[in-house]
């Protein structure tokens, strides 16, 4: 019966901290990094590929710490034409809704892509 006990206790005790994140997990941003390598392949081939992710600076954006932003820089696999594809920058932004993290910016998809290839 204590074992059982036990087991309900730590389980609820999970579930309370996974609910209650303070900034969106690293699933989530690797998620959307998921979609900027999805995206560097549909625009310039499956032979390119977006590697070496690093974060340039990341926090909250309002004293209310519902907003929270992600800016990291990225490199090309190999040059494009004459572009070398080196430190490209990006960024994310979430909004907590209903205590829950949702993406609602990634500056590299859909338009966004096109910075993929300033010069």
């Amino acid at each position: 019966m204590k074992a059982l006990l036990f087991i309900i206790i730590v389980w609820f005790s999970a579930l309370l901290f996974i609910g209650c994140s303070d900034s969106p997990s690293s699933d989530q941003i690797d998620e959307q990094y998921n979609l900027v390598q999805d995206n560097v392949k549909k625009l310039l081939g499956e032979d390119y590929e977006a590697v070496n992710f690093r974060v340039t600076e990341e926090g909250f954006t309002s004293e209310e710490k519902k907003e929270y932003l992600v800016k990291f820089k990225f490199d090309l696999n190999k040059p494009y034409l004459i572009y070398q594809g080196k430190n490209i920058e990006a960024e994310l932004k979430f909004e907590k809704k209903e205590k829950e993290w949702e993406c609602t910016y990634n500056s590299l998809n859909v338009l966004g892509l096109f910075n993929l290839l300033k010069i």
